[in-house]
């Protein structure tokens, strides 16, 4: 039975992750949390932590490690994405790897790294993130592929796009535009909403990084996406559409972020390949 470490388990994708993972007998799951957990698995032993470099996460040798641990995400440019978050995690990865040059790690970027490009986004293109969250990620993959390199070890590089889906945290659009339908308000607040973005499922996320960790996965950056953009005012109309809700559009309200290119999407062909090859 293999041992899996997931961090940042509180946390949307972490929740998803570990309800989906909790009955499969192959994994002995290992989960940190820093305050409280909402689901008592009995196959998940709770590891409460203050941070990353917690005595009581080194307890234990892992064959899987899955870092979804992240924080100051409602403040993207926060200086702890650099001067903080960037050496803890380092650290935290060079302990795991001393401990078992054989395990596999699952590390999460994000698609700002990319910058302000344009179009379809490819794995192999050169990063230009433009805020400090994304800088800290572009730094924490430049350093521990370094790591990748030295040791020999399985580093994996999941680059998010846009997720969405029930208990997503309350600032992102898909939970506002929920709890603007429960609440019974007659009006949808949003940007003019013909920016295009590459939308997934957090059902998917979570399937795909299953199948991912099921095998000895070793293939550096990953887009994880779904291949395809839609117009984040034609995503809503099809919200709007599946709860049958009379809520109207308040539409160009909201200003557009200045640090997300119009329209942009990932490129899935490697992700597909790897996906074809463990399915």
């Amino acid at each position: 039975m293999k041992k899996i470490l997931i961090t940042g388990s509180q946390g949307f994708i972490g929740k998803n992750l570990i309800k989906n993972l909790a009955n499969k007998k192959k994994f002995e799951i290992y989960a940190t949390y820093r305050k409280i957990f909402i689901k008592n698995y009995k196959n998940v032993k709770w590891i409460k932590v203050k941070n990353l470099q917690s005595d009581s996460i080194n307890n234990y040798k892992y064959d899987i490690v899955v870092d979804l641990a992240w924080y100051d995400l409602d403040n993207y440019n926060s200086q702890t994405h650099i001067k903080e978050q960037v050496s803890e995690h380092f650290i935290f990865y060079k302990k795991l790897i001393k401990k078992n040059k054989k395990i596999n790690i699952f590390s999460f970027g994000t698609c700002l790294e990319y910058g302000l490009r344009e179009g379809k986004l490819v794995e192999n293109m050169i990063s230009d993130p433009k805020i400090n969250y994304a800088r800290g990620k572009d730094i924490l993959r430049k350093k521990i592929m370094r790591l990748k390199k030295k040791y020999g070890c399985s580093i994996n590089w999941l680059r998010l796009f846009y997720i969405y889906g029930e208990g997503q945290e309350k600032r992102k659009i898909y939970s506002q535009f929920v709890n603007a339908i429960k609440s019974k308000k007659k009006f949808f607040i949003m940007s003019k909403g013909t920016q295009k973005r590459d939308y997934i499922h957090i059902k998917r996320v979570v399937k795909i990084i299953i199948i991912l960790i099921r095998k000895k996965v070793n293939a550096g950056i990953i887009n994880l996406c779904t291949g395809n953009s839609i117009r984040v005012i034609d995503l809503v109309r099809k919200w709007k559409k599946k709860f049958k809700s009379n809520i109207k559009l308040k539409i160009g309200s909201l200003d557009m972020p200045n640090y997300e290119p119009q329209i942009f999407y990932g490129s899935v062909k490697k992700l597909n390949t790897i996906i074809k090859k463990n399915e």
